[in-house]
């Protein structure tokens, strides 16, 4: 296999809060792409409204090959990379498989349990690594963590330096060290 033939999950933002116009961009080019959403109720008049909504402003993960993703980003102008510095050069980032499958589960699972920290949010100290071993997160690993302001421990699924997925109510029975 040709180097860059592989897929592979960057994670990039779509600017001025149009990344689900990009994920439909990047649709209608058959490249994958995920937005964290949560549900969102609202009273309009008489009538409430329950509508999905992307967790944080702007930010979109996208599986391709990396000349296919670096072609739809030449059509889609305000969708850009999320970079970091490398050796005196912006590398855009790149999140591992298994790391962003982790991510996924979590926030389809997104409850009131859950919370998303933009990577500018995210202050804590690394901690142990774990696995859950009961629950709707059962299997996943992550860091066990004490978060600014908050006095119990949580399980955190992180992409570094982007977003993090930060669950709390998980016991330490629910947990295994690794």
């Amino acid at each position: 296999m040709l180097e860059g033939a592989e897929k592979t999950w960057f994670a990039m933002r779509a600017t001025y809060g149009r990344n689900l116009m990009a994920q439909r961009a990047l649709e209608m080019g058959e490249i994958e792409s995920f937005v964290p959403m949560r549900k969102r109720t609202v009273k309009v008049g008489r009538r409430v409204k329950t509508d999905m909504i992307p967790v944080v402003r702007d930010l979109i993960f996208v599986l391709g090959e990396r000349d296919a993703v670096q072609e739809a980003k030449s059509r889609i102008p305000y969708l850009h990379y999320i970079v970091r510095p490398s050796e005196g050069k912006n590398i855009p980032v790149e999140v591992p498989e298994e790391q962003m499958n982790a991510f996924i589960a979590v926030c389809k699972e997104m409850d009131d349990n859950v919370e998303l920290l933009s990577g500018e949010e995210v202050h804590f100290e690394v901690g142990e690594k774990v696995e859950v071993t009961n629950g709707s997160f059962r299997g996943h690993q992550g860091l066990l963590v004490k978060i600014e302001g908050k006095r119990s421990k949580r399980f955190v699924v992180a992409i570094d330096g982007v977003v993090a997925a930060v669950v709390s109510g998980i016991t330490a029975n629910d947990i295994k060290h690794i």
